[in-house]
């Protein structure tokens, strides 16, 4: 038994292989995101919502409905990178130097709009050596993709980016290569 089979287990009493049986039988390859999730909710409320959604979800790309990295919203991608340098240093490099990783230069104060790269968008969130949220969107898309890109950690920091609302696999693929080559160049100029 996997660690996944070992958490969904102790949360509901019932492993991968029990819940997608379940749904099966029920007839859950016809319904959408919204019906299966109605359906735990119904049968089993015992079930907490998170994992009612998890089960949907790991059934909905058991089954083929859905692609790995897909959400309601659109696709989702993660990177990180650990920098040898403070939270500090690292966020330094990050709000002095974004044509580095962004693609051109910009004001890290919510509501100022970047452009470089071929990718645009606007700063939503800034907290200073914690995190900032942007919108980023590539010429073609229809909306932008959000991304968050935030610190942990004292004396060595853990960079992540997360990306969520890509438009398709072939985005989230594209932006998981642009993210990587993004933090790469976070980490070596913080010196790591």
């Amino acid at each position: 038994m996997t660690k996944k089979d070992d958490a969904v287990r102790t949360a509901t009493g019932r492993d991968w292989t029990e819940w997608l049986s379940l749904l099966d039988a029920a007839g859950a390859a016809d319904w959408d995101h919204k019906g299966i999730v109605a359906h735990l909710a119904a049968v089993y409320p015992q079930v907490s919502s998170w994992w009612q959604q998890s089960i949907t979800v790991a059934y909905e790309q058991a089954r083929g409905k859905r692609a790995v990295g897909q959400t309601a919203t659109g696709f989702q991608v993660g990177v990180q990178r650990s920098v040898s340098a403070g939270a500090d240093v690292v966020w330094k490099v990050i709000t002095e130097r974004p044509e580095l990783w962004l693609g051109g230069p910009v004001r890290f104060e919510p509501g100022n709009r970047y452009e470089g790269g071929g990718v645009s968008g606007e700063i939503r969130v800034v907290k200073p050596a914690d995190r900032v949220r942007f919108t980023w969107q590539l010429a073609g898309w229809d909306t932008p993709a959000t991304v968050q890109v935030s610190l942990l950690g004292e004396g060595r920091t853990a960079v992540h980016a997360h990306v969520e609302k890509l438009p398709d696999a072939e985005a989230r693929e594209w932006a998981r290569e642009q993210w990587r080559v993004a933090l790469d160049r976070i980490a070596a100029e913080a010196g790591s």
